[in-house]
């Protein structure tokens, strides 16, 4: 018969004599007893506690480690403050689980590029399972349905595919710059329109002439739900403690609102993919990459289910796409002329543009600590060792943050990349720089970086070829009123909160050809399905 630790006594005690009991529970209390308690609160402070092969980081305390310590809002901004005390790679302990944080691009090279094998994988998320199931190709874990999916956006989204689609995504910037002419401010919402408006085209076949039609902003308002919930602190820690799943929904509101955001997900990706396949019955085709994917399926062995989830991946991806609104004419001006709107090929003759979009990229990643990766084997980097199934951070950050590698790296200074290739000082290790960095590291690079990367040159040079943008001003005072550039929305990504400023066209010359570009626009926007489409 086996008995637990407890019973033993007990069962013990049942089989001497009465007047012996007394003494054998002192013996007991006095002496098991004691030893029992000490052992088992020696095991509870090893829960929590930092192991010695793992990186230095904050103190921990038992059982919860740096669970109380862990950021939930502006989590870039404690990673950047801890890696200045304990250096470019530190820990996190919470509860049972490891935490690494990278705050150096010759580390994350060393551990994401060269070990891209190992450190492909995410780590798991009870809410994004919730929400996408399997399907989700950003969070999804490193295994086959990830593979394919990923094969999949892979191939539709090489540099020479994205280049088929320049046409619309120009027509998508003579629109934003009419739309900003017209109304500048309504820049925001312009700038939002454009975003979503582009990549709906692009993957569905969908023009979205206009931000108020209802879709775009029910679009916008289900990704900051999807954000809130899944950042740091955005539902309690139950990857950390799994018995906080069997929380009743009454007592845990966050399974309603993780309900919710599937249903309104599922609704406009699977809308979607009925607009596309409507208009191929109908062989009204646009060359979509959603059309592409369709006609694939079988080879690519694809269900209905993978392949709305394909197409909102993109979407969702896409729609945070900033614009760029610096100051720099002379140079445009003399390459691109008077009396046209800026191309795509025309980037290569802009090193001052190419510096304005590189030092925006590093001043302000839109993912400042990146999307996290994790580890499917054990690994070694320098003296650590770093466990299976440790959660990797790239702190961007910190590493575009750092002095070693920055002359005044809170400074935006685009000049810096015109005398350096990486945009750092003279002397500095440049080891896994990349002017890329911002769209992940190792297996896991956005795929979409093709795509993103030439509206971002479209946008930019239009915009600083076409307009004035300057601060605005008090009506009252006449004053300038100043933008927080600390102001931003508390989520997983770096997105400013609405702010004001100027926005004139730099002549009526210019203005004329904005209108006339918008104008030409149009039947590139015939090709597409329209608003009246989006019945979801």
């Amino acid at each position: 018969m086996h008995l637990g630790t407890l019973e033993w006594p007990i069962h013990c005690v049942n089989h001497v004599k009465r007047s012996d009991r007394v003494d054998f529970m002192k013996l007991f209390w006095f002496h098991f007893f004691p030893g029992y308690f000490l052992l088992s609160k020696w095991v509870l402070q090893q829960i929590g506690a930092r192991e010695s092969y793992l990186p230095p980081g904050p103190p921990t305390i038992p059982l919860l480690g740096n669970l109380l310590d862990f950021p939930t809002s502006y989590a870039h901004l404690q990673f950047t403050e801890w890696a200045k005390q304990y250096g470019d790679i530190y820990s996190l302990k919470l509860a049972t689980s490891n935490i690494i944080v990278i705050s150096s691009a010759k580390m994350a090279r060393d551990f994401l590029e060269l070990r891209g094998s190992t450190t492909a994988d995410r780590p798991p998320s009870h809410v994004a399972k919730i929400v996408y199931g399997e399907y989700e190709l950003v969070f999804a874990r490193h295994g086959p349905v990830w593979r394919k999916l990923r094969r999949v956006i892979h191939e539709i989204l090489t540099r020479e595919k994205c280049a088929q689609h320049v046409a619309v995504q120009k027509a998508e910037v003579s629109q934003l710059m009419y739309d900003i002419l017209e109304r500048p401010e309504d820049f925001y919402t312009h700038t939002r329109r454009f975003a979503a408006s582009v990549i709906l085209a692009v993957v569905f076949g969908i023009h979205c002439p206009t931000y108020e039609n209802g879709f775009v902003a029910k679009l916008y308002s289900t990704l900051w739900e999807w954000e809130q919930v899944i950042r740091p602190g955005g539902v309690p820690p139950v990857d950390i403690f799994p018995i906080l799943k069997y929380v009743p929904e009454r007592w845990a509101a966050w399974k309603a609102l993780c309900r919710d955001i599937r249903k309104n997900q599922r609704k406009i990706f699977f809308g979607l993919l009925d607009i596309c396949e409507d208009r191929m019955n109908q062989d009204r085709r646009n060359d979509c990459f959603l059309e592409h994917v369709l006609d694939k399926r079988e080879e690519y062995g694809l269900d209905c289910e993978m392949i709305a989830y394909v197409g909102g991946t993109l979407l969702e991806a896409g729609t945070e796409t900033s614009a760029v609104n610096i100051q720099s004419f002379l140079e445009i001006d003399d390459v691109v002329g008077p009396s046209r709107t800026p191309e795509l090929d025309d980037l290569d003759g802009l090193p001052y543009v190419r510096a304005i979009i590189k030092e925006v990229f590093r001043l302000r990643p839109i993912g400042p600590t990146g999307v996290p990766h994790a580890t499917t084997a054990d690994e070694r980097i320098g003296p650590y060792v770093i466990p299976k199934g440790t959660t990797i951070f790239v702190n961007l950050w910190g590493i575009f943050r750092d002095e070693e590698l920055y002359d005044n790296p809170h400074q935006f200074n685009p000049n810096r990349f015109l005398t350096s290739k990486f945009g750092t000082k003279p002397g500095a290790d440049t080891t896994g720089c990349r002017n890329d960095l911002v769209f992940g590291s190792g297996r896991r690079i956005c795929p979409g970086l093709h795509l993103a990367n030439n509206s971002i040159a479209l946008n930019a040079m239009n915009l600083l070829c076409g307009l004035n943008i300057s601060p605005a001003k008090d009506p009252a005072t006449g004053e300038i009123i100043p933008v927080n550039f600390s102001d931003n929305a508390d989520s997983i990504l770096l997105v400013p909160k609405p702010f004001k400023c100027e926005i004139t066209a730099r002549d009526p010359h210019k203005a004329e050809i904005i209108r006339a570009q918008f104008a030409a626009a149009k039947s590139t926007f015939d090709h597409f399905e329209h608003e009246h489409a989006l019945k979801i």
